[in-house]
């Protein structure tokens, strides 16, 4: 037969195994939290910050910002491509309206499209000039950031 302060250490040992699995699943977490952001690029412009999310696979790019909701104000995407080419945009599953920013690879701003309203789909939007980034605000974000034709982006 079993003691009762047998039973309880027993208990003891069970629980505090899994307490010390859930730790360590939070601790490894919170590491790949912290780590995924700090890899996420930031986008300085005349000294407003945004987080940008990165969008370099092609199923990642095609999706884009689609069928979210919103985006938090200084957060946006940057969809990162190999070399110069023409790279036209649509809003199609948008919800919500966007400022799109072309830069050639050199980071200098090549066209820019503010507060382009989701109803604009199939409508799509291309630079003159050849892109090999594209980056998404939300709409207005461009025009509070003093973000214009011809000047260099760091992200």
């Amino acid at each position: 037969m079993l003691k009762a302060s047998d039973a309880k250490t027993g208990l003891a040992h069970k629980y505090g195994r899994a307490l010390g699995s859930l730790a360590v699943i939070f601790v490894i977490a919170v590491i790949g939290y912290y780590y995924t952001q700090s890899k996420a690029p930031t986008l300085v412009a005349h000294g407003h910050t945004y987080q940008l999310e990165v969008a370099t696979t092609t199923i990642a790019q095609e999706r884009g910002l689609s069928g979210r909701l919103s985006m938090p104000a200084k957060q946006g995407m940057l969809f990162s491509f190999n070399g110069e080419a023409q790279r036209c945009f649509w809003m199609k599953g948008m919800r919500f309206p966007l400022d799109i920013i072309w830069l050639n690879g050199r980071k200098q701003v090549v066209h820019l499209e503010r507060n382009v309203s989701p109803k604009t789909y199939p409508e799509t939007f291309c630079p003159p000039q050849l892109a090999q980034y594209v980056v998404e605000l939300n709409a207005g974000q461009a025009r509070i950031a003093g973000i214009t034709t011809g000047e260099t982006l760091k992200f």
